[in-house]
């Protein structure tokens, strides 16, 4: 039983499509919906108008067929009003609130296939020639619905419909619409040409024919050649031209009657049971669910070359800033060598006088702290080194509460987690991601002194931002100090080294990210780290491309 439990995970996991950019599909979805679909959709209904409302039946008000056709018109004017109010919205509203547009999509979606049930009912049911545009739905649907969830609820749905106007049409077949369709190919064979023994009277045929007292032969008569009726006229006044004349007759009907005409044939024949509706259903379901398959597909393509790049974007913007501080620190700390060596110099020679002895001691103490901070960059450049993999974010920030309060340990501190699904996985190296959490909490811990609370947030603001929070209801900083609080070695506490907050904001800043502090005495601090989701933008509105 675990095993089989174990197995279906896999394969849910295998099958789960990754989330795209809600932005950046609404964008598409619109643009498909207000410039391909929608338009497409006007042009059929200008056909199903005529069919609907512009065409006379024949039907008894009260009988079933009549009844629902009268439904089904009165159904049109509703779909046509929600189909102009979609597209209106998609033409002047540029930007929806978010699950707006897949909304929008899947009621135009079910109002399709709703629509379509109904002629279907009226057209044949399983038997109906529009049973083929059910596919199309569903392809559709495919494209426009990305989340799996509505989009295979909506094309089951369609299959429904498509079953129910099949269960319903055998009580309506008084009358069906003219939509042109063939009878099943076992009850239907192909008509003989005519030949002339088939005509006993050519002289009598001709004479209805050129006569035209009744409308088929007056048609008929009509459409047969000039020359073909000055040859039937000839003959038909010579005596003893029977033969001849039933030839010409014969040629110019076959002429006017196609040979691949059918007839349906009169005897009875057995139906296979489940045939065709059930095997046409079955082609429903899989073409949903292969749509649905090939959807993952391409998402996980997709997902793998924007990895690929995000890989290469940050391991480049990496390398670039390791390399520049490394540079910048060597081209530094040469000259103040120099400098500090050419002191110690003078030192000896000129040490026994105090005004120049005071000039030097204060040359030797700014070198040194010079060479505290460019050592501190070079550190930084060290920072820089590494290998870019996929952080997931819950997963680090509960490895971080873990690591700096163990659960087994009473620290008198009460942590509490506030992650808003869904999260992101971002693209950076993991001890980055771990320092800036383990640092914050550190600081947070720190503060309290055995009492007090933190709180760890996480939410995502925008597509294409996360915000991490660590905030504390601790002492508070003063505001002579906040502007102090990320420089390298400065600390408020008589133990704290200073390169805690310091590291925090170049391991930020190194990603493109922000931190900021806000906190007032006596009220906690409250630390928001910020970084951008990707480096890597997609497609912008007008088809550019965009660098965060």
């Amino acid at each position: 039983m675990n095993r089989f439990k174990s197995w279906l995970t896999r394969l849910s996991r295998l099958l789960e499509a990754p989330a795209p950019q809600a932005a950046q599909q609404d964008r598409r979805v619109q643009r498909l919906q207000r410039e391909v679909v929608l338009p497409a959709k006007v042009l059929v209904l200008l056909a199903v108008y005529h069919y609907l409302l512009r065409a006379t039946w024949v039907e008894e008000p009260d009988s079933s067929f009549g009844v629902v056709l009268e439904a089904l018109r009165e159904f049109f004017y509703v779909y046509v009003g929600l189909i102009g109010i979609c597209w209106a919205a998609f033409l002047w509203v540029r930007r929806f609130p978010p699950g707006t547009v897949q909304g929008l999509s899947f009621l135009l979606g079910f109002a399709d296939g709703l629509f379509l049930g109904g002629l279907t009912v009226l057209t044949g049911g399983f038997d109906s020639v529009l049973y083929w545009v059910f596919p199309v739905l569903i392809v559709l649907n495919a494209i426009c619905i990305p989340l799996a969830t509505p989009q295979l609820v909506l094309n089951l749905l369609l299959s429904g419909f498509f079953l129910l106007a099949g269960l319903v049409e055998p009580s309506l077949r008084s009358q069906e619409l003219p939509v042109p369709q063939l009878p099943p190919r076992a009850q239907r064979r192909a008509l003989p040409p005519i030949r002339p023994v088939d005509i006993p009277d050519p002289y009598a045929t001709a004479a209805r024919l050129q006569q035209g007292n009744d409308t088929l032969a007056r048609l008929l008569w009509q459409r047969v050649p000039e020359g073909g009726r000055e040859r039937i006229r000839e003959l038909s006044r010579q005596p003893g031209q029977e033969e001849a004349l039933r030839q010409a007759l014969a040629e110019e009907l076959n002429r006017l009657l196609p040979m691949s005409r059918y007839v349906v044939q009169s005897e009875e024949v057995p139906e296979v049971p489940g045939e065709p509706f059930l095997l046409r259903l079955v082609i429903l379901w899989l073409l949903t669910f292969c749509c649905y398959g090939v959807q993952v597909l391409a998402a996980r393509q997709r997902q793998a070359e924007e990895e690929a790049k995000e890989f290469a974007a940050r391991s480049a913007q990496l390398h670039a800033a390791g390399r520049l501080a490394a540079e910048f620190a060597h081209q530094i700390k040469n000259p103040l060598a120099i400098i500090n060596n050419a002191a110690f110099a003078l030192q000896r020679y000129v040490g026994r006088e105090p005004a120049a002895a005071g000039s030097l001691e204060l040359i030797q103490e700014e070198v040194e702290k010079a060479d505290r901070i460019i050592t501190q960059v070079m550190g930084y450049a060290e920072l820089s080194e590494g290998r870019v993999e996929k952080v997931p974010v819950r997963e680090a920030i509960e490895r971080a509460v873990r690591r700096v309060f163990p659960p087994g340990l009473e620290t008198g501190v009460k942590v509490r987690l506030d992650l808003r699904e869904p999260l992101p996985v971002l693209m950076m190296q993991p001890r980055h991601f771990d320092d800036i959490l383990t640092n914050l909490l550190q600081n947070a811990r720190d503060v309290l002194d055995g009492h007090g609370e933190v709180t760890v947030s996480a939410r995502c603001i925008s597509d294409s931002v996360l915000e991490v929070v660590v905030s504390d209801n601790g002492p508070g900083i003063p505001a002579d100090k906040l502007e102090r609080i990320f420089e390298p070695y400065f600390t408020m506490r008589p133990k704290g080294t200073g390169l805690g907050l310091a590291i925090v904001k170049h391991n930020t800043e190194l990603y493109g990210g922000r931190v900021r502090v806000e906190s007032e005495l006596g009220k906690g601090a409250r630390f928001t780290v910020t970084f951008p989701v990707r480096t890597m933008e997609g497609p912008s509105p007008d088809g550019t491309g965009q660098a965060a």
